[in-house]
């Protein structure tokens, strides 16, 4: 349960940080949105106070919720990782690049320093789970369509699988069709991971799509989030279904999810790992 003091969140793109105004406005939480460019965009925030910066300028984006009182900030939304080489830092910015640009940094360690640096300044960083309980997912099926026992068999592989590929910060994500692991997810995310999947299946039963968290990840930072669009891929790709951790994977847009879901015949499964 959030504890009610005025929320910053620090937005990219897509629908996850709009379903969180959404939730602040529902539930008179005090919000205050900095958006990053070029990926948060003035649609998104047009119900709440907001301004933008670049990913590199932290100092400003810092300052811009001590002004605006934010005690707590939560960390929404897409955005690209850059290379050192594409940022153009304030000073704020650059303390804080100096602090990691000499380490070899997986996304997990990438993230804690970030989540360190905004605590140093005497902020909170709070988990997405703690401002919208309901949007992650719990256990059970989602919708009508449900995995038939073979499609059990190739979710349990699928989860050894990404285990093992998380351990080692590769991905998240992976698609098995009668225990064959067609495809894993890299830097280049889901649609080219299910893309890749679809040129090698076989004829027979449809492929399913496990996701699950990092070993060790931190909930409160870069949390996976499948949404409508996740579920067209699936579509698109002849996929019948997808898994994902409980507990530890967001659901956006849950009623849209759910309908289309339906509508196709693809089933949607949280589980307990």
């Amino acid at each position: 349960m959030y504890d009610g003091q005025k929320l910053g969140m620090i937005a990219g793109g897509g629908r996850m940080p709009v379903e969180i105004v959404q939730h602040c406005n529902k539930n008179n939480i005090e919000i205050y949105v900095v958006g990053i460019e070029p990926f948060a965009t003035e649609k998104q925030f047009e119900e709440v106070p907001h301004s933008f910066a670049k990913i590199g300028e932290a100092g400003k984006i810092l300052k811009t919720f001590k002004n605006n009182g934010v005690k707590n900030i939560v960390l929404a939304g897409g955005i690209k990782r850059p290379s050192l080489k594409e940022l153009i830092p304030d000073f704020g910015g650059m303390k804080l690049i100096a602090k990691i640009a000499m380490k070899r940094m997986s996304d997990n360690s990438l993230f804690r320093a970030v989540i360190d640096e905004i605590e140093n300044h005497g902020f909170k960083v709070v988990s997405i789970e703690e401002v919208v309980p309901d949007m992650l997912f719990s256990e059970g099926v989602y919708g009508k369509t449900k995995p038939s026992p073979e499609d059990m068999d190739d979710i349990y592989r699928g989860i050894t699988v990404a285990k093992a590929l998380g351990a080692v910060d590769v991905g998240q994500a992976v698609v098995v069709q009668e225990g064959m692991v067609l495809a894993v997810e890299a830097i280049e995310g889901t649609d080219s991971m299910l893309s890749r999947a679809a040129t090698v299946k076989k004829a027979g039963k449809a492929p399913v799509m496990v996701k699950i968290l990092k070993p060790g990840q931190d909930l409160r930072v870069d949390l996976p989030a499948i949404g409508l669009q996740t579920i067209e891929q699936l579509k698109k790709y002849g996929m019948k279904g997808i898994a994902v951790e409980a507990g530890g994977i967001l659901l956006i847009e849950r009623e849209a999810v759910i309908k289309y879901a339906d509508e196709v015949g693809i089933f949607i499964i949280g589980m307990k790992i």
